[in-house]
C-alpha cells in the first residue's frame, strides 16, 4: 500500500517541481525576439491569442541565477518600451507566458520608474474607487472606463525570492490592477459590463 501511495505521489511532485520552471513551450517564446529584444504582443482578436489571455497564471521560482527568467523579463522590458507601441504596464501573459511576471511604470516615484514584479497578487482593495479610462496593449480595437479601487496593498517576490509588501494609490494602483487582472485571465474589457460603453479606437 505504501508503495501505491508513493507512485501515486511522486507524479504530483514531479509536476509541482516543474511548474516553477519555465516549460519547453515557454522557452521557444523567450527565444523569440526581434532585433531590439522585443516580444511579439499577443492579441485578443486573435483567436489563438485569446486562449493565452485568458487563461490564469501560474507562479515562478524567483531566482536571480535563473539565466531564462533573466532574459524573459528584459524582454518584456523591452517591450512594454517599444516606441511604437508603448505601454504603462505589461504582464507576461501578453506575449504568450502565463506566469505571474509585470512590469509596471510607477507615477508614484520620482523619475517615474518601471519596476519588475514577481509573483504578484493583491492582499486588499480599499473600498474608495474612482472610474478611469483604460486602454490595453493586446486589445487594439477599444478603449473604456473602468471602475478600480483608489488604493491596494500588494505582496510580489524580487529576484532574491524575497517577499514583499506595498501599498500602492492612485493611478499606479490602476495600472497594477489592470496588469494583476491579465495574470488572473482578466481584460479590462470584461469589466464594462455594457458594451456598448466601448470606445473604438
Amino acid at each position: 500500500m505504501k508503495k501505491i501511495i508513493f507512485i501515486l505521489l511522486v507524479p504530483i511532485i514531479l509536476t509541482s517541481c516543474a511548474s516553477s520552471k519555465f516549460t519547453s513551450y515557454e522557452k521557444q517564446i523567450v527565444d523569440h525576439t526581434d532585433n531590439n529584444g522585443r516580444l511579439r504582443v499577443f492579441l485578443v482578436e486573435n483567436p489563438s491569442d485569446s486562449l493565452i489571455l485568458y487563461k490564469k497564471s501560474k507562479n515562478i521560482k524567483a531566482k536571480a541565477s535563473n539565466l531564462a527568467l533573466k532574459k524573459f523579463t528584459q524582454d518584456l522590458y523591452n517591450t512594454v518600451l517599444d516606441p511604437d507601441n508603448l505601454g504603462v504596464g505589461i504582464a507576461a501573459p501578453q506575449v504568450g507566458i502565463n506566469r505571474k511576471i509585470i512590469w509596471v511604470q510607477r507615477f508614484d516615484k520620482e523619475e517615474k520608474p518601471y519596476e519588475l514584479f514577481l509573483n504578484i497578487e493583491i492582499l486588499d482593495y480599499s473600498e474608495s474607487k474612482k472610474e478611469g479610462k483604460e486602454g490595453c496593449l493586446s486589445v487594439e480595437t477599444y478603449s473604456g472606463f473602468v471602475n478600480r479601487s483608489t488604493e491596494i496593498t500588494i505582496k510580489y517576490d524580487n529576484f532574491e525570492n524575497k517577499k514583499i509588501t506595498e501599498t500602492i494609490s492612485g493611478f499606479t494602483a490602476v495600472i497594477f490592477q489592470h496588469e494583476i487582472d491579465h495574470l488572473n485571465g482578466i481584460l479590462f474589457i470584461d469589466r464594462i459590463t455594457d458594451k456598448s460603453l466601448l470606445i473604438r479606437q
